[in-house]
């Protein structure tokens, strides 16, 4: 029954209230998206780094066990050989 006997007044200062919060946090949100915002593109550009080293590596990596291998198979002819078909 005390919720009935409310004033317009008072129920004007809730409500003012309510939406003085929800404008709060409704800023501290949108603070956070933009400080997310700048995290995310921090994080692109290290991993877009890390990604360009590792894939550098592995290339690098392709190409020495390629020469190394190349390396192992070749035979020197002897002095007397016929050279290969």
């Amino acid at each position: 029954m005390s919720e009935l006997s409310w004033t317009n007044g008072e129920m004007s200062n809730r409500l003012q209230r309510f939406v003085f919060h929800m404008w709060c946090y409704y800023n501290y949100e949108r603070m956070r998206r933009g400080a997310d915002f700048y995290l995310l593109q921090s994080n692109s550009t290290y991993v877009n780094s890390w990604s360009a080293l590792q894939s550098l590596g592995i290339i690098t990596a392709g190409y020495l066990q390629l020469y190394f291998l190349k390396r192992l198979f070749k035979t020197k002819p002897a002095e007397g050989d016929k050279p290969r078909c």
